[in-house]
């Protein structure tokens, strides 16, 4: 009996953890309050007092998943230098992807972002990839791993904000939730964005579309 117990105990245990990753897949995954972060898990890891350099992290890549060599480079910002990132863009269109190591969607669905941006890049868009991970250096380098890891030459920005729950708002995140989305026009006007309602599920062609759509705008 208790042999019994014990295996049924285990298998309601299994059974948690998929759906608890179903979950994460069909919604995304949250920032936590205060000074802790959420991962897709739903467990929290705590937020240490970050040391993080305003200055570009910069390194040469080896060959990345494309086969291209270039080069990879990561900057930390305030919400008000990400605006006047993104207000330097005018005369493109910009898709944002706001992610983070902790999220499962989120490194799942980067390489989409990375086709988008070599896809439409000829035809004006330009793409960033914002960072919200803790600014701790432990996290930072995480950060930086992975998107060596992706050889993402594209824009990177990492939140240098300490309060996790406040960097969120500060970015404009709908619901705190990851993976979230932004599309701008060739003017500078924020138009369309995904993520943060699980009301409104989206795919990667949901933004292809909007890229799309948005690049025809003159």
């Amino acid at each position: 009996m208790a042999t019994s117990r014990v295996r049924f105990s285990a298998r309601m245990k299994g059974i948690g953890l998929a759906g608890a990753t179903l979950a994460s897949l069909m919604v995304g995954c949250s920032g936590s309050a205060g000074s802790s972060t959420t991962g897709a898990s739903g467990s929290s890891a705590k937020v240490e007092s970050p040391t993080t350099s305003a200055h570009p992290v910069t390194a040469e890549t080896t060959a990345g998943k494309d086969g291209n060599t270039g080069r990879v480079t990561v900057q930390s910002v305030a919400p008000e230098e990400f605006k006047k990132i993104i207000a330097a863009q005018k005369g493109k269109v910009v898709l944002v992807d706001f992610w983070a190591t902790w999220c499962s969607p989120c490194r799942k669905k980067f390489p989409q972002t990375l086709a988008l941006a070599k896809k439409y890049g000829p035809q004006g868009l330009t793409v960033v990839s914002v960072s919200m991970d803790s600014p701790d250096p432990g996290d930072q380098e995480k950060v930086f791993r992975f998107l060596q890891e992706q050889n993402a030459q594209i824009t990177n920005l990492a939140n240098k904000m300490e309060d996790s729950e406040a960097a969120f708002g500060a970015f404009d995140i709908d619901g705190g939730a990851l993976p979230h989305y932004k599309i701008f026009d060739r003017k500078g006007n924020p138009g369309r964005k995904f993520g943060g309602d699980p009301d409104h599920p989206f795919d990667e062609k949901d933004i292809e579309k909007a890229v799309v759509a948005a690049l025809k705008e003159q």
